[in-house]
């Protein structure tokens, strides 16, 4: 089994955090990919890149981290090329200055813009 890729988003100004249909199109287009919306078991988009599938939805958790980053990205890339796929979206996203990206690989934060890795 592969390894668990995952970001947590939220708008650089969280005072007002943007709809999940408002933020699908922004991530998609720093990510250079089409999220598409699905409904079924649960809402969320989903999108295919070159080298990895994202689906974008929500969690919708009070607490934070993801009270600041309610947006949740997964990340599925090649065995062996999560690690390095994980980062480059992380990166995208975070030099943009529009978000607040936390990456989390197995569950275990390893790199965030705003929120402290080891208070998760």
């Amino acid at each position: 089994m592969g390894m668990d890729v995952d970001l947590l988003l939220g708008t650089s100004r969280p005072e007002a955090p943007p709809l999940l249909e408002r933020i699908a199109p922004q991530v998609a287009a720093v990510l250079g990919v089409e999220l598409v919306e699905k409904t079924g078991s649960w809402r969320h988009f989903f999108g295919r890149g070159e080298d990895f599938v994202v689906w974008l939805d929500v969690d919708p958790d009070t607490k934070e981290p993801f009270l600041s980053h309610p947006f949740v990205l997964e990340v599925s890339a090649a065995r062996g090329a999560e690690v390095e796929v994980g980062t480059r979206l992380f990166q995208q996203l975070a030099e943009t200055g529009r978000f607040r990206v936390m990456l989390l690989l197995d569950h275990d934060c390893v790199q965030s813009t705003h929120f402290p890795c080891e208070d998760w």
